[in-house]
């Protein structure tokens, strides 16, 4: 135990990173949850926009995949062009802890009813603002899309998915790490792979398989970057949300825990701007799958994140958030759709640090 001890404390000082918020608010959700939300204020030397960003992680994700040493944290790069961005740990990630037994039951319509509903109304009474645009990366981008089809995204003016496929007509071969374990969720409490992540974080990316291809363009990313990361960012996976990927999976659905809401029936219609980005070498969020959000939603534009947009390769599933040049070609043109949806208004006074 000793010898462990050691290691694990010689693999945290190695890929340990910190935050780069300048605050962190601790919201009520309706059910008494409180969930963590890092701010990145709007540089005092940019133009201020007049809408703030709400970014939302994916599956196994918290909000480390938006704050990620410079050059690669999306809210800190949008901070810096005047936007007043938050950064969501979804309950039972990052610093939005739950009792053991109350996480091992939490599921994606809870991300969505509770902690970004709550996460919105925060953001509009602290900012002022009459609305919040979203980006989300992955499963945070399938939240963006459920909050339209239930109706609660009254307050949103305009999103951003990245990678997100509604559904996976692929099935298992979107996971096939998982698939071996897809019996679990009826046994166990949930997937513990956050502990396990930080022990293997000096092995990730050393091993570039067909299961690693599915998920980066390893050419495209920083691999000690992607270490740090793994050792951060990735959260275990309690069991109801678990059960609710593997229906998704099994089924190619998109729907509420108890089946009663098809979420990807709903979407048709909503008249939000979105701009839906897919990856060509996405073996995750397939871009058949990450095209399907375009005839339902009537004002939403795509965006291949590959050469024949002009980009420096053909990005995957990680790259877009991470890939080398990502803040060079990626960032850029999730930042000028925001700006187009937004009005600049007058430069106010730098807002005052609030306590936890």
């Amino acid at each position: 135990m000793p010898l462990l001890g050691l290691y694990k404390e010689i693999v945290r000082r190695r890929y340990e990173t910190t935050t780069r918020a300048d605050e962190i608010h601790r919201i009520p959700c309706a059910d008494g949850v409180r969930v963590a939300v890092k701010r990145f204020l709007p540089h005092a030397n940019a133009e201020r926009r007049r809408l703030p960003v709400l970014c939302v992680p994916g599956l196994g994700a918290d909000s480390t995949n938006f704050d990620a040493p410079e050059p690669y944290g999306l809210a800190q790069w949008l901070a810096a062009r005047g936007f007043d961005t938050w950064a969501i740990d979804l309950r039972g990630t990052g610093l939005s802890k739950l009792p053991y037994r109350r996480w091992v039951g939490v599921t994606f319509d809870d991300f969505v009813g509770l902690d970004l509903v709550a996460a919105v109304n925060h953001l509009c009474a602290k900012t002022g603002a009459p609305g919040v645009m979203m980006v989300g990366h992955s499963m945070g981008g399938l939240a963006l899309y459920a909050m339209l089809a239930r109706q609660e995204g009254a307050r949103l003016r305009a999103g951003v998915t990245l990678g997100s496929p509604l559904g996976f007509p692929q099935g298992w071969e979107a996971m096939p790490l998982l698939k071996p374990l897809r019996g679990l969720g009826d046994i166990v409490p949930g997937l513990h792979v956050g502990p396990i992540s930080q022990l293997l974080a000096p092995l990730a990316l050393r091993f570039n398989g067909p299961s690693l291809r599915r998920f980066m363009v390893l050419d495209n990313v920083d691999t000690r970057m992607a270490r740090r990361l793994m050792y951060r960012a990735v959260q275990s996976i309690p069991r109801g949300l678990m059960l609710q990927f593997r229906e998704w999976i099994e089924r190619d659905a998109f729907r509420s825990a108890d089946g009663e809401l098809d979420y990807r029936a709903r979407l048709a219609g909503c008249a939000l701007p979105v701009l839906v980005v897919g990856a060509p070498h996405d073996g995750l969020a397939r871009l058949d799958a990450v095209r399907r959000a375009l005839p339902l939603l009537p004002h939403a534009r795509f965006l291949l994140a590959g050469r024949d947009e002009g980009l420096s390769t053909d990005y995957g599933h990680i790259d877009l958030l991470f890939g080398r040049r990502a803040h060079e070609e990626v960032f850029p043109r999730v930042a000028a759709y925001l700006e187009e949806h937004d009005a600049l208004a007058t430069p106010t006074r730098r807002l005052r640090v609030v306590g936890g």
